[in-house]
């Protein structure tokens, strides 16, 4: 049983507490933008209908407002013609006498239901009123005939009587057998219009001609334009900043901002006989009112709803949890087996491991075996030549011929050294290795593996071609295992051009961006490239392999990170690669060994 089919067993079939909770909150996600959808889409319709609507109201009041200012106007414009005829008011102006005109006034004033009633002699004078307070600032012919080309006319004068109050006046001069006497002045109640609409809530204006309010339901607009009156900031309540608020969220195009800063609807208007404009506002609050109690219906219904999903999936993840614990209770003791079974596996893991080394030292011991004769020949040359040295340097030092004997012994010092060396390779490499891997010299380690090969090499008549690049290749590897690799590779090419007549190896080793050693020969090539690095399989007779080597030199590579591969060359011989990564001092870290000596691991 693998690691896979533990991992299988150990895999619970329903689904973890954790996924349900996170499938719960899915959900309720996947609700909350399905509630948050409904009510944008509900208010922005209904916002929408319910504002045409109030829109069409406020243009019908809009044109009633019209009509009524326009009748009310025409119903007491036949009085100042009628106050021009009157002969009392001449014989008045004539004589200057005007006692009786004042009651009179006040008289006509309660009859016709008009504001005031002025007359002004010919010095431009007030004579006669109903109200002295109509004109708090001199009077003049000037103000009241300038828009009219013929003063006989009866003229509609807008009057400031006050910085923020405005009356309406017809006037007209009178004249007696073309004789001019002075000028009536009959003033129009228009502001009995204003009480009316703050009464029912609305917010109306009206400009002049110049763009000047002289009628309004805000007293502090009147004698401004438009944009000064709407810069007048008004303190505001807590409900009112919160109905700010929720006016926000609409985006319609029949939406203004008011004077107030509140969402409302406008609706202009054209008093076209006087040249007046009239616009009215109409608050936002009677379009929320109404969507607001679809928007709560709405709300109850989708709460409803919620709560009942919730219900049902509580019973659901219920369900799922009890079936999550049978199953659990189940897996413990089936988890108490698989820890005895992989316990077990760990120790036949340790026990393959342990065979593999073993066969790896034997490989190189019958590496040993086969190089021992040639090595023991190379030993016995030195040693003969040291023993020529020795007679010689004896004999020269009877001589007393000191320069001649120290060259003797120097000799016989090099060639101690060169058998030294030989021992030391080879004790070096019969000794299982147990070390870290270590930054290595590639090419040293490549030239310490043909030094081991070099006494049986000599035995051969195979041409041997080498090439190293002479900068230094550091890798990361353990130097007497890669010269293992080097040596089986170099024996089996050796092997492979037996029987050639003119055999030929080549080895060269560079680096890439990697480090990268090929070895090639000329032998009959390789018989079966699927399975040569796998155990056991050999090409040679029988008892000279155990099919070891290229499978123990795979491994070996594989470990230091390489890749090791073979190939056939055309017409004829084989060829294998090594390929393994340069050194990189920033992917390695230093630690400290069981005997507290540091060592390099990467």
């Amino acid at each position: 049983m693998d690691k896979q089919d533990l991992t299988e067993i150990i895999k619970p079939k329903q689904k973890s507490p954790s996924k349900i909770v996170t499938k719960s909150r899915i959900f309720l996600f996947v609700i909350l933008f399905i509630i948050l959808a409904v009510l944008f889409f509900t208010n922005a319709f209904f916002t929408s209908r319910f504002s045409e609507v109030i829109k069409r109201q406020g243009e019908y009041n809009l044109t009633k407002n019209t009509v009524n200012i326009l009748n009310e106007l025409q119903k007491h414009s036949i009085m100042p013609q009628l106050l021009v005829n009157d002969q009392e008011i001449k014989k008045s102006l004539i004589s200057a006498d005007f006692s009786s005109l004042s009651d009179k006034f006040s008289l006509l004033l309660n009859d016709a239901s008009i504001a005031s009633i002025s007359l002004l002699d010919k010095s431009e004078k007030l004579v006669a009123f109903s109200s002295k307070e109509n004109f708090k600032r001199k009077v003049s012919y000037q103000r009241f005939t300038k828009n009219t080309d013929s003063p006989i006319e009866t003229v509609l004068n807008v009057f400031r009587k006050d910085v923020n109050e405005f009356g309406f006046f017809y006037s007209r001069l009178i004249e007696n057998q073309s004789e001019f006497l002075g000028m009536i002045l009959v003033e129009v109640d228009l502001q009995k219009f204003e009480q009316a609409w703050v009464k029912n809530r609305e917010t109306i204006i009206i400009t002049d001609s110049d763009g000047i309010i002289i009628l309004s339901t805000e007293p502090s607009w009147k004698g401004l334009t438009e944009e000064q009156a709407f810069q007048i900031k008004r303190p505001k309540n807590t409900l009112m900043r919160a109905y700010n608020a929720t006016a926000e969220w609409t985006n319609l195009k029949e939406i203004d901002k008011s004077p107030y800063k509140q969402a409302a609807i406008r609706s202009d208007g054209e008093i076209a006989l006087l040249n007046w404009n009239i616009s009215s506002f109409t608050n936002y609050s009677k379009v929320r009112e109404k969507v607001n109690i679809i928007l709560a219906f709405e709300i109850l219904i989708l709460l409803f709803l919620i709560v009942f999903s919730l219900y049902l999936l509580n019973r659901k993840n219920i369900v799922r949890l009890n079936l999550f614990e049978e199953e659990t209770f189940q897996l413990k003791e089936l988890n108490k087996r698989l820890r005895e079974e992989i316990k077990q596996r760990k120790r036949i893991e340790k026990n393959l491991l342990a065979v593999e080394q073993t066969l790896e030292q034997h490989s190189k011991l019958a590496a040993l075996g086969e190089m021992s004769a040639a090595i023991s020949h190379e030993l016995n040359q030195p040693l003969a030549a040291m023993k020529t040295y020795l007679a010689g340097a004896s004999l020269l030092l009877k001589r007393n011929r000191p320069n001649e004997t120290d060259t003797a012994l120097m000799r016989i010092d090099d060639l101690i050294h060169r058998m030294g060396g030989i021992t030391k390779q080879l004790k070096s490499f019969a000794r299982k290795n147990t070390e870290s891997f270590v930054p290595i010299n590639f090419n040293e380690a490549f030239l310490s593996a043909i030094a081991i090969m070099e006494p049986q090499l000599k035995q051969t008549k195979v041409k041997i071609e080498t090439f190293i690049e002479p900068e230094p290749i550091i890798i990361m590897a353990d130097q007497q295992r890669l010269e293992q690799v080097i040596i089986n590779l170099l024996r089996n090419a050796l092997d492979a051009v037996m029987e050639v007549e003119e055999p030929e190896i080549k080895m060269s080793l560079y680096k890439d961006e990697s480090a990268i050693f090929l070895i090639k020969d000329n032998g009959n090539g390789i018989s079966d490239l699927e399975t040569i690095f796998e155990p056991f399989q050999t090409t040679k007779d029988l008892g000279k392999g155990l099919g070891l080597g290229l499978t123990i030199s795979s491994n070996i590579i594989s470990e230091l990170g390489g890749i090791l591969r073979g190939k056939n060359l055309s017409p004829n011989g084989a060829e294998f690669k090594i390929t393994l990564p340069l050194f990189d001092p920033s992917k390695i870290t230093i630690r400290a060994t069981e005997n507290s000596n540091p060592g390099i691991e990467s």
